[in-house]
């Protein structure tokens, strides 16, 4: 087991407890101040000669999964910065054995800088080609021909007869207010609230119902329409076509969908102006399961 795993499966206490959404809420003027005040270079504790920083915990976090969100700030921090106490200690110890002196050490250590400065590098150059302007852009593109759904915002009222639905008709007729006859007579759950339905599309509701529905106009009522559930007066309110997901809510699936391609983009640019020259002849494949290679 690996210190960052054990990091992991000590914070899994904490992520237990209910979430403390209170606990992350801060005024913008509270943030304001702490960011003029603090840089990350405050030290929560001194190991021997090691120090933990406010800096090597927030780095910790960004690696948390999402659900420390919800857990309170303080308890986080404290469970962040014992693990750091634990991960310094082993670490000065391992200093002073020479630990990273080992072959198999310095493989690792190069292998993480290796691959931490490469994803510093991509992530950089994706965030300068990738703007909020292109997003936009791609977002505009995108929803230029958008067709949406048809949708229709009605109230109804449900009886059981065709003669009370009739007589219902006639009473609209001469005058009498939708909502509130819904109200008084209608025997489905949305009587209460007037018959409101809201919107919905033509999907949402059974055939009969829904057909007749969308063949109306706005601000007309129904003759009697029959479904499984009794007899329905219908009143369309209004009609609307669906619009297209704002771009806020598009923009994270289209950052990560444009990041794909264009990484693959930036590390075609880079390997082909870079001098890369392959071993004629490569080893045996197999050993590359085997420890003893970086050992």
């Amino acid at each position: 087991m690996t210190i960052r795993s054990t990091l992991g499966a000590a914070l899994a206490l904490t992520l237990l407890l209910p979430p403390v959404l209170s606990a992350q809420e801060v005024s913008q003027e509270d943030l304001d101040a702490a960011l003029a005040q603090y840089d990350g270079s405050e030290v929560l504790a001194t190991v021997g000669d090691e120090t933990v920083t406010l800096a090597d915990a927030a780095m910790i976090y960004t690696t948390l999964p999402p659900e420390v969100e919800g857990v309170p700030a303080d308890q986080l921090l404290g469970g962040i910065a014992e693990q750091l106490i634990s991960e310094t200690a082993l670490y000065a110890k391992a200093l002073e054995e020479g630990l990273d002196e080992s072959k198999e050490m310095q493989n690792r250590l190069a292998a993480i800088r290796r691959s931490a400065l490469a994803e510093a590098y991509l992530t950089r150059e994706l965030e300068k080609r990738i703007t909020d302007e292109s997003l936009r852009a791609r977002y505009d593109a995108m929803t230029a021909d958008f067709e949406g759904e048809k949708e229709v915002n009605a109230r109804h009222i449900l009886v059981e007869t065709e003669e009370e639905a009739q007589a219902l008709v006639e009473r609209l007729n001469d005058g009498a207010d939708f909502a509130t006859l819904a109200a008084e007579e209608s025997t489905g759950p949305s009587g209460p609230n007037g018959g409101s339905l809201g919107w919905f599309t033509k999907d949402a509701m059974v055939a009969p119902f829904a057909e007749a529905a969308f063949a109306m106009e706005a601000g007309t009522v129904s003759e009697p329409v029959k479904t499984q559930f009794g007899w329905h007066v219908i009143k369309v309110e209004d009609i609307r076509t669906q619009a297209p997901p704002p771009y806020e809510a598009l923009a994270p699936q289209m950052r990560q969908q444009a990041s794909q391609g264009m990484a693959q983009e930036i590390i075609a640019e880079i390997r082909a102006a870079t001098e890369v020259s392959e071993a004629e002849e490569m080893p045996p494949a197999f050993l590359v399961r085997r420890e003893e290679m970086f050992k």
